[in-house]
């Protein structure tokens, strides 16, 4: 599959919610890092267990992406990030973020993919 071609699938499934999708776009032992919270998802299941649980706490969250850089088997997609995240009080609160995804592909695969965001601005907008 090509580079771009595999990112467009990568968003369509986010945009869908559609975990066990997205988990499928990654060689079997591929893995995502969550770079602002040093922590790591390895494996297809892994991945959409973390996809779905993202979701539950941020059901509306949008990605626009703005821009496409590759480098042979890298591809960087810089983004704004929209969505409404819901405390533990009940409270509903507007997320707005901007982040960098980077993508190693291989053999028409996702082997990582790592996301790059603000963490303490996130934080603050929780509240």
């Amino acid at each position: 599959m090509h580079h771009q071609e595999l990112i467009d699938r990568f968003y369509a499934a986010y945009a869908a919610r559609d975990a066990q999708g997205a988990a499928a776009l990654y060689a079997p032992d591929g893995r995502h890092d969550e770079i602002a919270m040093a922590k790591s998802r390895q494996g297809r299941e892994a991945l959409a267990q973390g996809l779905e649980g993202f979701w539950r706490m941020l059901p509306d969250v949008a990605w626009s992406r703005r821009g496409y850089i590759r480098a042979a088997g890298h591809v960087a997609v810089p983004y704004h990030m929209t969505g409404t995240f819901t405390g533990k009080d009940g409270q509903k609160r507007p997320i707005a973020l901007d982040g960098l995804h980077l993508f190693e592909i291989r053999d028409g695969a996702l082997m990582v993919t790592k996301d790059l965001w603000d963490l303490d601005l996130f934080k603050a907008q929780m509240g």
